[in-house]
């Protein structure tokens, strides 16, 4: 099984001193100072003491990711036996549900890691910074401009080819982390799917593997992310900071042959399908 090569559409946003900050380069000075003192407030450091810990050892990503949930207290509960019942060759997907943030997806990682050794997952491209972690990483810009446009379509084809080098796609299709709808105080749901965990998974003729997390964030964060964007990412540093200590669940479905989902007329079928299975283990998780 090939080893994921670092891209050059990864490499835009990989530094020597990488900061966790959702501080994007060319914000008005002001948007940049307030929202780095907002991350500060809501635990940034500490998130970043973290990270530098675990960067003091000899980088392997099981060795990362194992230290990562270690130092933060972080108890990964999974039924292992349906781990081991996933294949270990051909194309897989994991696609889930996004109820937290970085945490579910560093449980995302810790399962894919442990099938397989490797994995390459849909990040924000901010958070693309480290040399190391990079060639794990695909990302996704959401900057207004033709190099954004271009790179996004660079981690398409990356996708494609780890697909074909049976190295494990991890999707959280709603690309959004689940919000309270009437200004934060409503329920709690997930962004709509996109469909592009569904044209991968179509064009790869790819398995799928469906994971529910259980869970929500704070009312704060459900409210602040109605003020605004920027007060959003830096109220999610908070929720990371949150989770340390406690444990999380990552409740593994049955994987989905690509002879069922070929029977599936085309991509928003298909992404409605996956959603409902998702949705279907926080049923049997509730049991």
């Amino acid at each position: 099984m090939a080893k994921p090569k670092t891209d050059l559409s990864v490499m835009d946003y990989v530094k020597d001193y990488p900061i966790l900050s959702f501080v994007r380069p060319g914000q008005p000075w002001y948007q940049r100072y307030s929202l780095e003192a907002a991350e500060r407030f809501f635990g940034r450091l500490r998130i970043e003491s973290i990270y530098l810990k675990v960067k003091e050892r000899p980088f392997t990503i099981e060795g990362f990711i194992e230290e990562a949930l270690k130092i933060a207290k972080i108890n990964h509960q999974y039924d292992r036996q349906k781990l081991a019942d996933l294949p270990t060759r051909g194309p897989i997907v994991f696609v889930a549900n996004h109820p937290f943030g970085v945490i579910d997806g560093l449980a995302l990682c810790d399962l894919a890691v442990r099938l397989r050794g490797n994995f390459r997952i849909l990040i924000n491209s901010i958070m693309c910074q480290d040399k190391d972690l990079a060639e794990y990483f695909l990302p996704v810009d959401f900057s207004d401009n033709r190099d954004a446009v271009k790179n996004n379509i660079r981690s398409k084809r990356i996708a494609q080819q780890a697909l074909r080098d049976e190295i494990p796609l991890l999707v959280f299709p709603s690309g959004h982390v689940s919000t309270a709808t009437h200004w934060g105080f409503g329920q709690v749901v997930e962004s709509p799917w996109t469909t592009f965990a569904a044209k991968m998974i179509r064009d790869a003729k790819a398995t799928v593997v469906p994971v529910y997390y259980k869970g929500q964030n704070s009312r704060i964060f459900h409210i602040t992310s109605h003020w605004s964007a920027a007060l959003r990412s830096a109220a999610l540093m908070n929720e990371v900071t949150k989770r340390f200590g406690k444990p999380i669940y990552s409740e593994i479905g049955k994987p989905l042959d690509w002879k069922l989902l070929k029977t599936l007329d085309n991509r928003q079928t298909l992404t409605l399908f996956l959603y409902n299975e998702v949705q279907n283990l926080a049923r049997r998780y509730s049991k």
